[in-house]
């Protein structure tokens, strides 16, 4: 601190300078007393925050968003076509043994299975339920209430943060489900985050 009386330094705990003799401790009230005269204001910025609300039970369910597969859920089937047509038509045309059916119908699974899943798997967003629909001969439907859309847990991994894919997973009756390969995850992270939000937005409620 500086001497008011002569501008000389002086150190913070000095009663009097030491070149003048002026009084420091006038000054050191003159500051505390400055600090408490000041006004500070706090802001508390949660009770500006927008509060959403769901749609009565009783109104009308609407389709809001209808979740994409991404491209790399056809992987094997796009990378396996042409294996399973060369294998065809220079080998297994001239062997016809068991053993070349049994090649062919394990190229052809993974080709033919993800293209069913790709078409079957299903996850529709309303303003009431989350339906989620997973595989093909025995599959598994089932509805999230959207008041409950935020305890669904969505993950990514090295590849799909590089590719923009991700996997949503969920228990029912202790089963655990994973339904991968969803297209701009980040889409369904938002809807997840404040569900009744997603709604008033997708309906134009203000």
């Amino acid at each position: 601190m500086f001497c008011p009386n002569c501008g000389k330094q002086v150190k913070n705990k000095d009663n009097f300078c030491r070149y003048c003799g002026a009084d420091l401790r006038a000054e050191e009230g003159n500051k505390q007393q400055k600090f408490s005269d000041e006004e500070y204001v706090i802001h508390n910025y949660n009770e500006n925050q927008k509060q959403y609300k769901l749609p009565p039970e009783n109104s009308e369910e609407l389709v809001l968003y209808d979740v994409k597969k991404h491209w790399m859920s056809l992987f094997w089937p796009v990378f396996l076509t042409p294996v399973f047509f060369i294998y065809f038509w220079f080998i297994f045309l001239n062997t016809h043994s068991i053993f070349s059916w049994i090649i062919v119908m394990l190229i052809l699974i993974p080709i033919i299975y993800p293209i069913l899943r790709y078409n079957s798997d299903k996850i529709i967003i309303t303003t009431k339920f989350v339906h989620i629909k997973i595989g093909v001969l025995n599959a598994v439907e089932i509805d999230v209430p959207i008041s409950k859309a935020d305890m669904l847990d969505l993950s990514q991994s090295t590849m799909g943060k590089i590719l923009n894919y991700g996997t949503l997973t969920f228990n029912q009756n202790s089963e655990r489900f994973d339904y991968s390969y969803i297209k701009d995850p980040q889409d369904l992270e938002y809807i997840m985050e404040n569900p009744a939000r997603f709604v008033c937005e997708s309906l134009g409620e203000e």
